[in-house]
């Protein structure tokens, strides 16, 4: 009678774990479509060399459609400075455009909202892959004074 009793609730679990399968297969690729679209924003943030010695926090919104283009972006908080506010926003522009939902995301038009924190680099350290022209000048002349035949 006991093993009899053991039947039932074996296929009950098997029939939890056989539905939440594919549940978890659905979340985990909106999550993995969640991370590219972050990955490529992070991909696009910039420091304006202009805003030196100036840091914040932005919070932008952005929605996009079915195919990943940008639809609509908006500033929901300001850092207090434009130059921030406006690198905020192109970061969304250029990051565009975004890959597609998965057909998991019922959504026609996801919306995103995420904050984006500037915080302004010490000085003589590259921003966006240059240093500033001036320190720039002083590496090269150091440069062609140790390499004279490179």
């Amino acid at each position: 009678m006991a093993n009899f009793l053991r039947w039932p609730r074996a296929g009950c679990v098997g029939l939890v774990i056989g539905s939440l399968a594919p549940w978890y297969a659905q979340a985990d690729s909106v999550r993995e479509w969640e991370k590219q679209i972050f990955d490529r924003l992070a991909s696009q943030r910039r420091f304006p060399p202009e805003a030196r010695g100036q840091s914040g926090a932005a919070k932008v919104a952005f929605t996009i459609d079915r195919s990943g283009n940008l639809i609509s972006e908006k500033l929901l908080q300001s850092t207090g400075s434009p130059l921030l506010d406006a690198e905020a926003i192109a970061m969304v522009k250029r990051a565009q455009p975004f890959p597609a939902p998965p057909p998991e995301v019922g959504e026609d038009r996801p919306k995103f909202e995420l904050p984006v924190v500037f915080d302004s680099p010490p000085r003589g350290t590259a921003i966006d892959g240059a240093i500033f022209k001036g320190e720039n000048d002083a590496v090269n002349a150091k440069i062609r004074g140790i390499c004279r035949g490179c």
